[in-house]
């Protein structure tokens, strides 16, 4: 869990954090595939109505291709910045890229904005390389690694009126 003590905070006005260490030891365990090495340096100043928070993260993905389905590699490297809000601040309206804390609030736990912001960083469909051949859809074979004899001419026989369709006409 990150958490960041309030009162230390306000008595210097400014800090700078620093968190590194495996995926497990900073609470952000429930990310769906493993990442290692995770450094993350932020700084956090009073702002209106609460703190800016801006910095960087670094750290490594294991992914696992939604093609070929081998294990790869994917750098994280990403900027953070955020606006943490008291909860007595009226004038915003609620919005997910902030952070809401209650007005007593003794310290701010990043670890949720953290988790989303690992999250948004990564493509919707992972991919080892952009020309990722895939998986022979017939046999298997990792069409990267080697090639296969399968027939991919067949066509589902559903589709086979659209063969007979003169398009140049």
């Amino acid at each position: 869990m990150i958490k960041i003590p309030l009162q230390r905070l306000q008595q210097e006005g400014d800090l700078e954090f620093h968190f590194s260490g495996s995926q497990e030891e900073l609470g952000l365990s429930d990310i769906e595939f493993p990442v290692r090495e995770i450094d993350i340096r932020f700084h956090l100043i009073e702002a209106d109505h609460g703190y800016y928070l801006a910095g960087d993260l670094a750290g490594i993905a294991s992914l696992e291709c939604h093609r070929c389905l081998t294990t790869f590699t994917r750098v994280l490297d990403l900027e953070l910045s955020t606006l943490i809000v008291l909860d007595n601040a009226e004038e915003f309206e609620l919005e997910d890229d902030i952070i809401y804390i209650p007005d007593d609030a003794q310290a701010i736990d990043v670890t949720g904005y953290i988790h989303d912001a690992i999250l948004l960083d990564l493509p919707v469909k992972f991919l080892c390389k952009k020309d990722c051949q895939g998986l022979c859809a017939q046999c298997g074979t990792n069409l990267n690694v080697s090639s296969c004899d399968c027939d991919t001419e067949t066509i589902d026989p559903r589709w086979q009126k659209l063969r007979e369709l003169n398009l140049e006409e």
